[in-house]
């Protein structure tokens, strides 16, 4: 029997799966009894979770992730689905001057919420995927942007090639980072020390290799965030377990031939993110 006390929908923060303001029907209250049963067990599962006690949600913190044109779409949706189920406010920040949808380099465009000029401080975390990693080292004011929202951030993060931008704001001058391995090598040149690892944390700054890395990174937010228990969770909740068909994933497993040819591949990326000696 469903309990009227109980809300008609699922809107407790931290779900895993669908975000409370998504437009899912799953947990709309149901005239089925058999459907209602199971929204009322998982809405008790949540209640289950939120008492744990080294879990708690984080409802007052912002979390900002930006959009320039021709971003990389899985730097940005891996961490987007675990972050989303921390309570926080997400926001998706475009670096144009309207909320136009914003192309990613594979076609696909999301939706911005606000630009980035207009995100106001304090944030939690501060996002910058990799991608077209140019075009944000030739915006003057999204790179003025990214210092403003860094002076009081909780967390200054990137994916893949975000961290060239970062460095080249100022943002990594003498700090560990890592990035994807065809342009991690350029991370000195701006003023970063290069580390050959996943995530790499100094200080504040975090910063996450190629691509899927984004999602190790997000994940080691939620549990800073969260808690631990949340955290593992939400691995658990995406079935996080890679096994590729094929370990090719660093150049150490890929051999000598297949990194070569994909640096050939990534060539001009790597010559637009390169440090230009000073004038």
């Amino acid at each position: 029997m469903h309990d009227a006390s109980e809300p008609d929908a699922l809107d407790l923060p931290g779900h895993t799966g669908v975000p409370a303001d998504s437009a899912s029907t799953l947990f709309s209250a149901s005239e089925d009894p058999v459907k209602q049963a199971a929204i009322d067990r998982s809405i008790a599962a949540h209640h289950t979770l939120a008492a744990l006690p080294d879990v708690r949600f984080a409802t007052d913190n912002t979390i900002v992730t930006v959009l320039h044109p021709g971003f990389e779409l899985l730097d940005v949706v891996g961490p987007f689905h675990f972050l989303a189920g921390t309570g926080a406010t997400v926001h998706l920040a475009t670096t144009g001057d309207t909320l136009a949808p914003v192309p990613s380099g594979s076609g696909a465009s999301l939706i911005p919420t606000l630009t980035l000029a207009e995100v106001p401080t304090p944030v939690t975390v501060l996002l910058v995927p990799g991608g077209d990693t140019g075009v944000l080292l030739r915006d003057t004011q999204a790179l003025a942007d990214l210092r403003r929202l860094s002076d009081d951030a909780e967390y200054v993060t990137s994916v893949c090639s975000g961290s060239i931008a970062l460095a080249a704001a100022g943002l990594l001058d003498g700090r560990r980072a890592t990035s994807h391995w065809s342009v991690r090598h350029l991370l000195p040149g701006y003023g970063a020390t290069e580390v050959n690892e996943r995530v790499v944390e100094d200080g504040n700054r975090l910063t996450a290799a190629g691509v899927t890395a984004g999602m190790d990174l997000a994940i080691r937010l939620v549990s800073y965030l969260c808690g631990d228990t949340l955290a593992r969770f939400a691995v658990l909740g995406a079935e996080y377990a890679p096994e590729p068909p094929f370990t090719t994933g660093m150049p150490e497993q890929a051999g000598t031939a297949l990194t070569e040819l994909s640096r050939d591949f990534l060539a001009p990326l790597e010559e637009e993110l390169r440090a230009q000696p000073a004038r």
